[in-house]
């Protein structure tokens, strides 16, 4: 056996110090037009990747047969983009991580502490912007009002352990005591604030982030896409080539493989600009793009006209109507499902004696006993099994902006997020309440959502940014039970954040209601040993 490490994630910085020629070489075009040709290769992987570097230009024709010639596209994962993102608002941070396959470090408003930026919206006229502005100002102002107050209060609270700890840990506990008055105060900030974040996008990612946020309905979502196709481009042409139709046609319809590196980045970004023609007599080699300019667009237009006469069709008695923001509206049986993966795994019977043999379990009361020995050598920073993906949930959530951006970052789930809803209301922090800021908080979020209500009709999506972090939205979370094992690990730990944990405590007694017998380690990680020990003694 042997393992080489051929590549590593290098600075550009870095890369900018060796000479042109070197310079040439460091594209991730080269990992993949080597690993590209492993299939079809009787040579070894060394000597593949010895040849890709040799002839770069040669490389970037390997990959382009191999990944628009054949189709091989997850060759282009061999690629991996870091992108230092800045100056861009927490509304679009959404977009930019929606897509699973990609690592993402976005700052956090737990920690910093904000200075007030945000992004002035492109779509906002000179007198709107103007309303905006003041709108940003009242929630900012309260925000810088709020962290001394929250901060004294807590402080206050935990007076009698101050005055115990030493100097050190005293500090530390003063740090975790503002850090708990950010989070409380940043309820009031809007989803135009500014935010940066590290972004790994394979080369896959990438192109689809770039054709989806192409055709986004904010203009700060194209100019996004747009910026990332230029920031590639020159680095890894043959890797994106999906992202700009005409470019496509010109290397892919005209052989003109040589295209991308002979052309200035103006003339590629103008390529890139170009919308493809919707007309359906051009050749089937040309690259369509409706499926990203149209298809959405259409569905909210077509439920919008004819959706509307739904509730007058149907009587809904509002005092049946759950009030619960957190709902477990469809499952499989998923102690069933995942004791018959357990024994499908581990034995060599088909599916339908293991079905058997899993309904035989649970009606003699041995179930339980499978899934402790199953869980036997489990700790809290382990994975459960595999076969507990076997167990499927599909939650509703109302939520606030703020346990989203912590709910988004679980990314393997399936989540399917509606736009921010006033109607929904807000989220105001207990501490805020206990401080005597509520009112106060209540004033920030109606004057953000009467400004949204102004904004909706003329610019659509963008009057979300109107709206601060403790305002709503729905959504559709589809997970397995392994997932939510994960999830409750880090969200219903201690030392999660207060908003989320509730959300995912509702979720995990759902859960358990509809799987006892597979969740009964369900908890957060502080709690972990002593559910393990209980459970198993």
């Amino acid at each position: 056996m042997e393992i080489r490490l051929a590549g590593t994630n290098v600075p550009l910085e870095i890369l900018k110090t060796l000479p042109e020629e070197e310079k040439l070489k460091a594209t991730p075009e080269v990992i993949s037009a080597a690993y590209a040709r492993i299939s079809r290769s009787e040579k070894n992987v060394d000597e593949l990747v010895s040849e890709s570097l040799e002839n770069i230009q040669k490389s970037r024709k390997s990959n382009e047969a191999i990944l628009y010639g054949m189709g091989h596209h997850s060759v282009a994962d061999h690629a991996i983009f870091n992108l230092n993102i800045k100056g861009v608002s927490r509304l679009l941070a959404e977009s930019i991580e929606k897509r699973r396959l990609a690592g993402y470090t976005e700052k956090s408003q737990r920690y910093v502490t904000l200075e007030g930026d945000y992004i002035k919206p492109k779509e906002f006229n000179k007198q709107d912007l103007e309303k905006f502005d003041e709108l940003v100002k009242l929630q900012n102002d309260f925000y810088f009002k709020a962290v001394p107050l929250l901060t004294k209060l807590l402080e206050t609270k935990n007076s009698k352990k101050l005055t115990t700890l030493t100097d050190k840990s005293r500090q530390s506990l003063l740090t975790e005591l503002q850090t708990l008055s950010k989070e409380d105060a940043r309820y009031s900030l809007c989803l135009a604030t500014e935010t940066q974040l590290g972004c790994s996008y394979t080369g896959q990612t990438a192109e689809l982030a770039i054709r989806e946020l192409k055709y986004g309905r904010l203009k700060e979502e194209m100019e996004f896409a747009q910026l990332l196709y230029s920031a590639i481009i020159e680095k890894a042409p043959s890797l994106i080539q999906l992202a700009a139709p005409e470019l496509f046609k010109q290397q892919n319809v005209t052989g003109n493989s040589s295209l991308p590196k002979t052309l200035s980045l103006s003339e590629q970004m103008s390529l890139f600009s170009k919308r493809s023609s919707s007309s359906r007599t051009v050749p089937k080699e040309e690259l369509q793009e409706d499926n990203f300019k149209y298809t959405e667009q259409k569905l909210r237009a077509f439920i919008e006209k004819n959706f509307k006469s739904i509730p007058s069709l149907f009587y809904i008695d509002e005092s049946q109507q759950t009030k619960e923001e957190v709902t477990l509206v469809n499952h499989n049986t998923p102690d069933r499902e995942i004791l018959t993966a357990l024994l499908h795994l581990y034995s060599n019977k088909p599916m339908n004696e293991c079905y058997t043999f899993s309904e035989q379990l649970i009606t003699t009361g041995k179930a339980v006993n499978f899934i402790k020995e199953a869980l036997k050598y489990i700790s809290e920073f382990d994975k459960v099994p595999r076969a507990f993906e076997a167990g499927f949930l599909i939650y509703e959530i109302v939520l606030s902006a703020t346990s989203f951006a912590q709910l988004k970052r679980h990314r393997m789930n399936t989540l399917l997020s509606q736009d921010y809803d006033p109607v929904l209301g807000y989220t105001i922090p207990p501490n805020i309440q206990e401080v005597g800021l509520s009112r106060e908080l209540k004033e920030v979020c109606e004057k953000s959502t009467d400004l949204y209500n102004e904004f909706k009709p003329s610019y659509g999506k963008a009057a979300e940014y109107c709206l601060t972090n403790a305002h709503k939205r729905r959504v559709l979370l589809g997970m397995n039970i392994r997932q939510l094992y994960h999830i409750s690990r880090i969200r219903e730990d201690k030392n999660a954040q207060w908003d989320i944990r509730d959300k995912v405590t509702q979720m995990s007694n759902l859960a358990k209601k509809v799987a006892p017998i597979t969740t009964i380690l369900l908890a957060g990680k502080h709690d972990f040993k002593k559910i393990y020990n209980k459970v198993m003694k």
